[in-house]
C-alpha cells in the first residue's frame, strides 16, 4: 500500500468547498491533493519525466482510503467566515491591448497541449508546429508590451499620473472575498492507495511530496511525506456512503495541464475530478442499513448555457422535452422499460425506471426558481447494458443536435426559445449537484411549483412588508 501523510504546519485548513462559498472543505479532497502534486511538479522547469510518470501511475489507481479527523462540524473546528474586502490587482494589467494578447497566448498554448497529446500524424504535426509559432510571436508581443508598459516617463501625462496613484493600495478598487477555514483537532491526516507503487516512481512520488508546501490557499502550510507505518482508515470509498469527494481517474494530468495552458491561472476554471462517495470502514457501520431512495446518485446532468430560461413551473416541460429528444436518436428499436417508463405492450413499466428532472435554482436567499439545468437520475438497480444504452443514446444526440458542443430542446407550446444545454461532469453550480438533492435529513421541503387557487400578493415585491404579507398568504393558501 501507498500512504501518503499530511500535517498542517499551522493547525489550519484553508480550501474553500466547491460547491458553497462560504464553507470550508472538509474532509480534503484527493483530486485537491492530487493537483498541489501537479503543481510541484511544474515547479521544476523542465519536468522531471520519472516524476510526471508517477503521477500517471497514480491517477489509475482506485480512489484513496483517507484517514482523517471527522469531529469537525458547525460550532467546533469551524472558523466564522466573515466578508473581507481586498484590492484588485494592479489596474494596468487590464488594458485591451494586453489583455487581448494575453488571450491569444492563452489559446495558443492550449492549442499545443492538445496537439501534443493527440496521435502523431503529418497533418497533426503541421498544426502543432504552427501552434508553436503562434506562441512564440505571442510571447514576444506580449514582452514587448511589457517593457512598454515599464518604460520611464520623463514627462508623464495626466493621465499616467492618475495610473499611477491608482496602483497605491488604499486607492485600488476593492473586491469581496471569503476565507473559510477548518480547524481540526488532529492536524495531520493520509491518503491511502490500495497498491504500492514500484521502487522508482515511489521515490519519485517522495521527491514531489516534498517540494507540495500548501494545500488549498497559500496560507495553509503543509508538510507531506510518504509513511511506512500502518494507518487506519476513517473514510473509504462506498457506493452507499453520505459523504461525496472529488477523485481523479486517468487523463487526469492531461486534463489539468490543459486546463492551465486555457486559463493560466488568471480565468474562471472548475478542478476537473470524478464525484465519488466515501462513508465509515465497513466494521465501524450499523448492522441496520438505512433506508434509502430507489434512485442512485449517478446523474448525467445538463446545463443550462443559452436561450429560455424557464422557470421551475416549466420545468416538467423541459424534461419531457430532454426525454423525447433521447427516445428520438432510438428511432423505432424497442428501448427496456427501464429506460421508456413503459412495457412493450405500451402498460406502464413494472419496474423503477430512469428519472428526468428539471433542476431549479432554490434554497439561497437570492434563489429566483429559475430552472438551472436538467439530469437524467438513474436507478440504484440499473442493469450495466440498460446504462450503456442510455449512454449511447445521449451520445447520438449529442453528435447529431450539438452545435459548438450545445444540444437545444424546444419546450412545449412554443411560447419560449429553445433551451440550450451542455453535459458537465461538475459544475459550478450548486442546483446541479446530486448532493444538493440527495442527503440524509431529518427536515424534508420541496422544490415543486404548487399552484394556488388565488393570487397571494406580489411575492417580489421591494416595499416594506408586501412581499412578508405576500409570503404568509401564500403559506395558508397551501393545503396541508
Amino acid at each position: 500500500m501507498l500512504t501518503i501523510e499530511v500535517e498542517l504546519l499551522g493547525g489550519r485548513y484553508a480550501a474553500t468547498a466547491h460547491n458553497d462559498r462560504n464553507r470550508a472543505e472538509w474532509p480534503p479532497h484527493p483530486a485537491r491533493f492530487f493537483s498541489a502534486l501537479v503543481a510541484a511538479l511544474h515547479d521544476n522547469d523542465p519536468v522531471d519525466d520519472t516524476e510526471r510518470e508517477a503521477l500517471l501511475w497514480l491517477e489509475q489507481q482506485a480512489p484513496p482510503s483517507l484517514d482523517v479527523d471527522l469531529n469537525v462540524n458547525e460550532v467546533v473546528g469551524r472558523r466564522r467566515v466573515l466578508d473581507v474586502y481586498v484590492p484588485v490587482n494592479d489596474i494596468s494589467l487590464i488594458e485591451k491591448p494586453l489583455r487581448d494578447i494575453e488571450e491569444s497566448l492563452r489559446k495558443a498554448r492550449a492549442a499545443v497541449v492538445t496537439l501534443a497529446g493527440m496521435s502523431t500524424t503529418q497533418e497533426n504535426d503541421k498544426e502543432l508546429k504552427k501552434a508553436n509559432k503562434t506562441v512564440e510571436k505571442e510571447e514576444k508581443k506580449l514582452a514587448a508590451l511589457l517593457a512598454e508598459q515599464h518604460a520611464v516617463e520623463e514627462k508623464p501625462s495626466a493621465t499616467d499620473l492618475a495610473t499611477a496613484v491608482a496602483l497605491l493600495p488604499d486607492r485600488r478598487t476593492r473586491q469581496m472575498r471569503t476565507f473559510p477555514v477548518v480547524l481540526p483537532p488532529r492536524p495531520c491526516f493520509a491518503f491511502r492507495w490500495a497498491s504500492d507503487a514500484p521502487a522508482t516512481l515511489k521515490n519519485a512520488l517522495d521527491t514531489l511530496c516534498q517540494r507540495v508546501t500548501r494545500l488549498g490557499h497559500s496560507s495553509s502550510l503543509v508538510r507531506c511525506v510518504i509513511v511506512e507505518h500502518p494507518v487506519t482508515p476513517t473514510l473509504v470509498p462506498d457506493d452507499d456512503g453520505e459523504t461525496v469527494l472529488r477523485t481523479v481517474g486517468q487523463g487526469q494530468l492531461h486534463r489539468l495541464e490543459a486546463e492551465f495552458a486555457r486559463h493560466q491561472g488568471v480565468e474562471m476554471r472548475v478542478l476537473p475530478a470524478i464525484p465519488k462517495r466515501y462513508g465509515p470502514p465497513p466494521e465501524e457501520r450499523k448492522s441496520v442499513s438505512p433506508a434509502r431512495s430507489v434512485f442512485s446518485d449517478d446523474w448525467i446532468v445538463f446545463e443550462r448555457v443559452g436561450g429560455a430560461r424557464p422557470m421551475a413551473s416549466r420545468g416538467t416541460d423541459l424534461s419531457r422535452a430532454l426525454r423525447d429528444a433521447l427516445l428520438e436518436q432510438n428511432g423505432a428499436r424497442t428501448l427496456p422499460g427501464s429506460l421508456s417508463g413503459h412495457r412493450q405492450d405500451g402498460g406502464p413499466a413494472d419496474d423503477i425506471h430512469v428519472a428526468f428532472v428539471a433542476l431549479p435554482f432554490v434554497g439561497h436567499e437570492h434563489a429566483d426558481g429559475s430552472v438551472q439545468g436538467c439530469a437524467i437520475v438513474m436507478p440504484r438497480r440499473f442493469a450495466p447494458s440498460d446504462r450503456e444504452t442510455l449512454l449511447r443514446l445521449v451520445a447520438a444526440w449529442e453528435e447529431n443536435r450539438a452545435v459548438d458542443g450545445d444540444t437545444t430542446v424546444e419546450l412545449a407550446g412554443g411560447t419560449l426559445p429553445p433551451v440550450r444545454l451542455t453535459r458537465v461532469d461538475l459544475s459550478a453550480k450548486t442546483s446541479l449537484h446530486p448532493e444538493t438533492w440527495c442527503r440524509s435529513a431529518r427536515r424534508f421541503v420541496t422544490a415543486t411549483p404548487v399552484a394556488l387557487d388565488r393570487n397571494p400578493g406580489n411575492l417580489r415585491s421591494n416595499q416594506l412588508g408586501t412581499a412578508h404579507r405576500a409570503s404568509i398568504e401564500a403559506r395558508w393558501a397551501v393545503p396541508n
